[in-house]
This record gives C-alpha cells, sequence and structure tokens, in this order.
C-alpha cells in the first residue's frame, strides 16, 4: 500500500467517510497516513497481500466502527489499543453508528424489468472481522469495553489461550465466530447472556467440558462445535459425565491405590500351601525317629535298585559289541 504521509494531505481527503479497498491485490504494510482520516467510519481492507501487525493507532480513529482486514497476511497479536475504539465503547455514541447519509443519492435496480430504487444511505454494522490471517496470542480480555460491536470474526487464525469471559458483555453481539484456531479451556458460562446471538462458531479448537445450558447455544447445528474432542452436551451427541473439571476424582489414581492397599492373597495362598505340604511330609521325619530310619531305608533300597538296573543294562550293551 502507497505509505506516503502525503496521501492524507488533499484537499477534502480528511472527510473521507468509506474507504474500501478490497480485492485489491495490494501488499506492504498497513500505512500510517491513514491516523490522519479521523472521520473514517469504515476500513475495508480484505482480500489482499497485506503483512506485518495491526497498528495500534487503529484504536484511535474517532469514528472508526467497521473495520474488515480478513484473508490477508497480517501477524502478531490482537492490539490491546484496538479494544478502546471510541465510537464503540459507549452507548451516547449507538446513534451516531450505522448509516452513512449520502449527499447524491445512488439509484439501483434490481433487474432489467424492476424500477429503480432510491439510496440515500448506506448501513453498516458495528463490525470487526481479522479471519484467515497469521494472528496468534491470547484475544485480550479488553474486548469486553467495545460494547456496541455486533459482529467479531477471529476464524483461521493462531489463537491460543481460553475465550475471554469479557465477551459476554458485548449484549448486542449478532454474530461470534472463534472457529479454527487454537483456543482452550471450556466456553464461559456468560455466554448464555448474549441473547441476540444469530450466528456462533467455535469449531475446531481444543476447547473442552460441557456446552453451557440455555436454549441461544444448544439452538445451534453441532456442526459449529465439532473439532473439540473434549467438548460435550448438546447439541453434540456424546453426553458429559456426571462429575468433570478439576474437582472430578482421578479414577486412575484412586485404582492404583486401591491396587496398593489389597492384600496379595495369591501369594498367601501359595506361600501356605507350600509351608502346609513341607511340613505334612518332612515333619514326621524331624519328630518321629523310627519313621526317618524307615525312609533312609527305603532311600538305600531305591537308590540300590537304581545301581543294580544301571550295571545290568551297560551289561548287555557290552555283550552286543563283543
Amino acid at each position: 500500500m502507497p505509505n506516503g504521509v502525503e496521501m492524507a494531505d488533499y484537499n477534502g481527503f480528511q472527510n473521507l467517510l468509506n474507504l474500501d479497498l478490497s480485492s485489491c491485490n495490494l501488499s506492504g504494510i498497513i500505512p500510517s497516513w491513514l491516523s490522519k482520516l479521523k472521520k473514517l467510519q469504515v476500513l475495508n481492507l480484505h482480500h489482499n497481500r497485506i503483512t506485518g501487525s495491526i497498528p495500534s493507532w487503529l484504536g484511535t480513529l474517532p469514528s472508526l466502527y467497521f473495520l474488515n482486514m480478513q484473508f490477508n497476511q497480517l501477524s502478531g497479536e490482537f492490539p490491546k489499543e484496538l479494544c478502546t475504539l471510541p465510537m464503540l465503547v459507549s452507548e451516547q455514541t449507538a446513534a451516531q453508528i450505522g448509516r452513512i447519509y449520502l449527499e447524491l443519492p445512488i439509484y439501483f435496480r434490481p433487474r432489467a424489468d424492476a424500477a429503480f430504487l432510491q439510496y440515500n444511505y448506506v448501513v453498516f454494522a458495528p463490525y470487526i472481522s481479522l479471519s484467515l490471517n497469521c494472528l496468534s496470542g491470547n484475544i485480550p480480555i479488553e474486548i469486553g469495553q467495545l460494547q456496541l460491536l455486533q459482529q467479531l470474526d477471529l476464524s483461521a487464525n493462531n489463537f491460543s489461550g481460553n475465550i475471554p469471559d469479557q465477551i459476554s458483555n458485548l449484549k448486542y453481539m449478532e454474530i461470534l465466530d472463534l472457529s479454527m484456531n487454537h483456543l482452550s479451556g471450556k466456553i464461559p458460562a456468560s455466554f448464555t447472556g448474549l441473547n441476540f446471538l444469530s450466528r456462533f462458531n467455535v469449531s475446531y479448537n481444543n476447547l473442552r467440558g460441557p456446552i453451557p445450558s440455555s436454549t441461544q447455544l444448544q439452538s445451534f447445528n453441532a456442526s459449529v462445535f465439532e473439532g473439540n474432542l473434549k467438548l460435550c452436551g448438546a447439541p453434540l451427541p456424546n453426553d458429559c459425565q456426571t462429575t468433570t473439571g478439576a474437582d472430578a476424582p482421578d479414577m486412575s489414581t484412586q485404582d492404583a491405590d486401591t491396587k496398593e492397599c489389597q492384600i496379595p492373597w495369591f501369594y498367601v495362598s501359595v506361600a501356605l500351601g507350600f509351608s502346609t505340604g513341607f511340613w505334612g511330609v518332612c515333619g514326621p521325619l524331624v519328630l518321629m525317629t523310627k519313621w526317618r530310619y524307615a525312609y533312609y531305608h527305603f532311600l538305600d533300597n531305591v537308590q540300590y535298585r537304581f545301581h543294580v538296573m544301571i550295571a545290568k543294562h551297560m551289561a548287555s550293551i557290552k555283550r552286543r559289541f563283543v
């Protein structure tokens, strides 16, 4: 993009309200001369090849409430300064946003056989889209200051960490897309208070735990939660366990402790059997003299007979070869 400061010095350029440079094959960083456009309400830079980080001075533009920078090559983190956009942080500015009135009307005919329609203004809802970039880091908790924001799309980036509970402060939120990131933790229970939410997507993250019970979140299709293997509860088909989270007992530890405390009855029975058998046979030999003599005499007879049998066998073999 042109980076000369003189770009904003032309007569009348500083009165610009809507700047749309989408799909213009622009490259380079976001130029600093845009910070001079104090009346700019709508900035649309999507579908380009813009690189670098999101400049913090964007959060100082006093009239900006619509920012679309999706499908670029932006990197770095979500700047906290962007969470202080003056037009989105106060209820007092609500009447000033949403419409850009035109000095000259626009005439539009939807079909060849239709009459021309006259438009005296264009409508832009309070909107921030940074999707399809390379942004990383945590989503700042300061995002909860953008009270008037209605649409937030941070999908297809590398954001990590927990989903900020402060997003639930955005009570006018209609569209929230956090899909295809590396977010972890649970979906904040306070999201049940987002009563105007019509589109919601947290698919393909690392979220876990139960989906907060509310008519609003349960009304969405299961596809907006898929790709989170440890997420459970309606509308997903997998039910949550009765006890979950950090308070749940560690069953593997309990099993290990139980095994350690169990008496090894198998080895006890083997030892008892061996002792009983040993003393049942050897006990009488130790305690009774007659039995001991008889036993030794028996062994002598067995040994003698064994030697005689071996001698006869060896003699027969010799006769065969002589």
